[in-house]
């Protein structure tokens, strides 16, 4: 006769959950389970809670919840283009095209043709494109 054991009967179902959660994290931090094998064995054992959340449908209105992270960099950090089109609100191409045209803010070409900004230069920049009117353009 076998008998099917589902958890300590003085261990509650809070707790068990917590449990298994708590196993599934330690096993997946240490690169010993990935995450398609995490939600399978959590849909096995949780298959109401699983399901529920497949229903649940996020309105396209509603802001997400992420924070964003704003960087405090000092004047000599180097940045990469993707990281300076971020500090100057413009895409990566536009960033690249006012280099091309030489307009954009000061740039330093490394030895393998690595594009680099400095922080500093950026606010330089950022501060003489400042207008108060549309006749100073």
């Amino acid at each position: 006769m076998s008998t099917t054991r589902r958890f300590p009967s003085d261990l509650s179902t809070p707790e068990f959950t917590y449990v298994v959660v708590k196993i599934l994290m330690m096993l997946y931090r240490a690169n010993m389970l990935d995450l398609d094998h995490a939600q399978s064995i959590l849909k096995a054992e949780f298959p109401k809670q699983m399901a529920r959340r497949k229903r649940r449908r996020v309105s396209k209105l509603k802001r997400s919840s992420k924070r964003t992270r704003t960087f405090q960099y000092n004047p000599d950090d180097m940045l990469t283009p993707d990281k300076a089109a971020k500090v100057l609100s413009l895409s990566v191409k536009t960033l690249a095209n006012m280099r091309s045209a030489g307009s954009g803010p000061i740039f330093i070409k490394m030895a393998n043709r690595t594009i680099r900004y400095r922080y500093s230069d950026l606010e330089v920049f950022i501060a003489n494109s400042a207008k108060h009117s549309t006749s100073q353009y």
